[in-house]
């Protein structure tokens, strides 16, 4: 009913094959004389189609265009989001999460040497949902950054910093003259700098790229990136003091490595933003 009150917007995903038909309602509002009150919808004991007995014939609720039930194909849209991104699994990209999340292998963006990983997702702005991903993500890591494109309104609950993936709202991306399509100048752009509204601290998936109080710093070594998405992660959770040991072991640094200060050392962020004292350091913000 509100794609027949919108005509021209529900036509064109309808035709674009963005919103498919998934039957119809179970519940009618009778059409004769019965007073327009709800009736339940039944299978007729021989046709079994659904629908109810009005006063003088059966009703096939399937026959009621008001009351067809349309969804989002998400294969369709998400194919649509990333046409013109070359994926190496850009035709059959795998489903996880009933097909809310979907795989498109590696991905060529610009001004980047390395391919990244590369979802497209919806329904992440509850905490059910993205625990359900995070699980995934633990089942299915990544081996260097992976972006998911998220199709949920930018207006829901921003989901919290995970290490390795980069999560992108399509609507910072999308060319808007295409309407849904992502433009890969853009995303890449989007990936050195971050959302519009980043907060006091916003690091990149890879750690690649860390924001304090918009002032942008970057590191190109693997060990330093995982020492910044981890210190940058604490921050963010509420917790900002990570033990140096910890830190060190997770980046995999050698025994001579035994502060932070020998990894970080020759960095302009050294003392500016990272800090250490004792067996502790943290993101001085």
């Amino acid at each position: 009913m509100a794609l027949a009150h919108n005509h021209a917007p529900g036509r064109q995903l309808i035709d674009a094959g963005l919103l498919v038909r998934r039957g119809s309602t179970m519940a009618s509002v009778a059409e004769d004389d019965l007073d327009d009150s709800p009736v339940a919808v039944m299978a007729h004991p021989i046709t079994e189609h659904h629908g109810h007995l009005g006063n003088t014939a059966w009703l096939d609720e399937e026959e009621s265009a008001l009351r067809r039930v349309y969804v989002l194909d998400m294969a369709s849209a998400a194919k649509r989001t990333v046409e013109r991104i070359d994926c190496s699994l850009g035709r059959e990209p795998v489903p996880y999460l009933d097909g809310a999340m979907l795989d498109f292998g590696t991905a060529r963006l610009p001004r980047r040497r390395a391919r990244v990983g590369l979802w497209v997702a919806r329904g992440l702005s509850t905490p059910r949902a993205f625990e359900e991903f995070r699980q995934l993500v633990e089942r299915r890591p990544s081996e260097g950054l992976r972006v998911v494109i998220v199709l949920d309104s930018q207006d829901q609950r921003r989901a919290p910093f995970l290490n390795g993936h980069e999560l992108v709202a399509l609507s910072d991306v999308v060319d808007h003259e295409d309407g849904l399509a992502v433009a890969p100048d853009i995303l890449a752009a989007r990936l050195m700098r971050g959302p519009d509204h980043t907060g006091p601290v916003w690091v990149s998936g890879d750690g690649g790229v860390l924001s304090v109080h918009g002032r942008l710093h970057e590191f190109t070594g693997g060990k330093q990136k995982v020492a910044v998405s981890m210190l940058a992660g604490a921050w963010l959770a509420g917790d900002p003091f990570l033990p140096v040991a910890r830190v060190l072991e997770e980046a995999e640094c050698g025994a001579s490595v035994k502060r932070l200060k020998d990894l970080f050392g020759g960095h302009p962020t050294w003392r500016e933003v990272i800090r250490e004292s004792g067996t502790s350091c943290w993101l001085e913000v």
